[in-house]
């Protein structure tokens, strides 16, 4: 008899509204309306992980500040917005002086600039000193959450490469940074704790590294000045202060002007800037850069939920996730992205694809089999072939794996001649073993891997495997279909005994069926179950507030999921009217959002449903079009 214990996620109350940015290298999750960076990121594959370096609350990694005539400009006044969707940049008018501020990891980069512009708008010169203040408290390894690393933070000035070079230890260095400026150290104030020195700072992590860098000019009316900062990680600090060198080298304007040509041509919808276009693109960008990465150490591409220390299970590896959410997003950015994600599945992780969750290096992390999961990483090869043809990567990877994945799948088949699993699409035990939903994914399947035989000649066995999936097609609608409130429907899942069970849970709703194509949008079944998913006789579902929609009980408000199938298969007008004025986790998809402010609820940066929402709206657009909802 299994016990059901449920691992569920903790509700948001926090609203500071954050402007993430990355890389495939380096990534700033937590960049605050003051223009304060909290931490900064990376990925290593030895810690199986991510290593996270940041100051404190009230006193960020990174903090720009300004003086006029020594009187501060409060940057915290400042209005944002993002170049081509993604940089996030600022600008706030004080004492007669515009500032501007523009935060952007360049492509290829092992990090980022912070670029600072000053016009003097008033009538006489002015005494301006712009730079940064920071502040190295805390190193933090993150596998689901982060916990506070034990080694030493240490910073000295490095001659050799005229850089602020900074290093964590524990034993042997585990990551090194550096940063620099657009105007050589020797004519700018810097200090580390106070001193300018070659020796090192040493401090064990919790206690502070102070730092500073800034730049003391006189600007007549009118006249402009820019202070880029460049900040490049590695391994270790000479490897970090090296490719510090080779930013600098490259100079703020060429890459900022190669980073923004990328994005133009990458972004998903570029012919309108309404509000839903940017919120699509932006969350195509923020899949494609916070669901994969680069480790550090090894130089490896991985896959995760996010790279976002405020998403609650944060850089571990989903399949579900990355097959069935983040690779549609992926292959509108960047369809190379999606191919490398499927080589990865194919690689890296198949061994324990099935599995609840796993390391970013593929090893098991927490155990349970989940049918979905399995099935996901061929869902996903068959819509990148049907966006690609490109059928190279299915001879590249062999038929071998399809054998083991038909052989992984018997296991799991029941005297029913249905397939069943452990944990559902929400990670959490179920009640009844053989779902609905999970069942027609095998079914799908089963039709893909058939055509992948087909395509490599063995067509007696290609029939073999499709005469198996009407089999279970068969079956599903034998069992499956039960009489419900409004007519026959489609139950959320049934047991050997036949009993069933009505529900619907958004990471796996029954109203996907139609999208992948078990079933037709007009099939009575499916239309009554579509009907009942979002009624009040769904006893998980919202009817109070603006912002109605269904939920499931392992979060308890509307999801942004079920927002997604509406844009595919469902009132898609209204699902756009709703996202419109939604808050989201400030445009960037979460978990689920609250009824009555459409504000992030749980499951902050979530970086896959990110590129499922950037899918969904695109299919939307594209569909339906002459959508045009400026922000209200």
């Amino acid at each position: 008899m299994t016990t059901t214990i449920m691992t569920v996620p903790e509700t948001i109350t926090d609203t500071t509204k954050f402007y993430p940015v990355s890389n495939e290298w380096v990534a700033l999750p937590e960049i605050t309306g003051d223009g304060g960076i909290h931490s900064l990121n990376v990925l290593s594959e030895s810690h199986k992980g991510m290593l996270e370096v940041g100051g404190d609350k009230n006193d960020p990694l990174l903090k720009p500040f300004i003086k006029v005539n020594g009187e501060p400009i409060n940057i915290g006044a400042a209005s944002w917005s993002r170049l081509e969707d993604w940089i996030p940049t600022f600008k706030v008018s004080s004492n007669e002086t515009i500032m501007s501020g523009t935060i952007f990891c360049p492509n290829d980069q092992r990090g980022f600039v912070y670029l600072l512009d000053i016009t003097n708008t008033g009538v006489q010169t002015n005494e301006y000193e712009l730079g940064w203040l920071g502040n190295w408290q805390n190193t933090l390894f993150t596998v689901y959450h982060s916990r506070e690393s034990t080694g030493a933070n240490i910073g000295w000035y490095n001659r050799w490469t005229r850089s602020l070079t900074f290093e964590y230890r524990c034993g042997l260095p585990a990551l090194g940074w550096a940063l620099g400026l657009s105007e050589p150290l020797s004519d700018i104030k810097w200090h580390i704790n106070h001193l300018q020195s070659e020796e090192e700072t040493r401090k064990v992590s919790g206690e502070s590294v102070n730092f500073q860098v800034s730049k003391k000019i006189r600007l007549d009316p009118e006249m402009s000045y820019q202070l880029a900062l460049f900040v490049a990680v590695n391994s270790e600090a000479d490897g970090a202060s090296t490719c510090l060198i080779d930013l600098q080298r490259h100079g703020w304007e060429k890459l900022l002007l190669d980073h923004r040509q990328w994005l133009e041509a990458h972004r998903i919808i570029s012919e309108n800037n309404t509000h839903i276009a940017q919120i699509c693109n932006l969350n195509g960008f923020f899949n494609y850069f916070f669901a994969r990465g680069k480790c550090l150490d090894t130089e490896k591409l991985v896959l995760m939920t996010t790279r976002s220390p405020r998403y609650y299970v944060s850089a571990a590896f989903w399949a579900r996730d990355a097959y069935l959410w983040s690779l549609p997003g992926l292959l509108l950015v960047d369809p190379e992205a999606a191919r490398e994600a499927l080589w990865a599945g194919s690689t890296v992780y198949w061994e324990h694809l099935s599995k609840h969750s796993l390391y970013i290096d593929g090893t098991e992390l927490y155990p349970g089999f989940e049918l979905d999961e399995l099935c996901s990483w061929v869902i996903g090869l068959d819509q990148y072939l049907q966006v690609t043809e490109d059928w190279r990567l299915v001879e590249a990877i062999g038929l071998g794996l399809f054998d083991n994945f038909l052989v992984s799948l018997e296991q799991w088949q029941g005297d029913n001649g249905l397939f069943k699993t452990f944990l559902s699409p929400t990670d959490d035990p179920v009640r009844f073993p053989y779902l609905t939903y999970n069942n027609a994914l095998v079914w799908r399947s089963l039709i893909i891997v058939a055509d992948v035989y087909r395509y490599f000649g063995d067509i007696r066995r290609a029939e073999e495997i499709r005469r198996k999936a009407i089999e279970l097609r068969n079956c599903i609608e034998e069992n499956c279909i039960v009489r419900g409130p409004l007519g026959p429907m489609y139950a959320w899942a049934i047991n050997e005994s036949g009993e069933f069970e009505l529900l619907d849970q958004p990471p796996g709703s029954l109203q996907l069926l139609e999208y992948y194509r078990y079933c037709s949008a007009q099939d009575e079944a499916f239309k009554n179950t579509v009907a009942w998913i979002h009624s009040s006789t769904n006893p998980h579902y919202y009817c109070d507030g603006l912002f109605q929609a269904p939920y499931c009980e392992h979060s308890p408000f509307p999801w942004v999921l079920s927002l997604c199938y509406e844009l595919i298969n469902g009132n898609h007008q209204h699902a756009l009217e709703l996202l419109s004025q939604a808050g989201l986790d400030n445009g960037i998809a979460c978990e689920t959002i609250d009824p009555l402010t459409g504000w992030v609820k749980t499951g902050a940066a979530f970086a896959t449903c990110a590129g499922f929402l950037a899918h969904s709206l695109f299919v939307a657009i594209r569909r339906y079009g002459g959508v045009d909802f400026s922000r209200k």
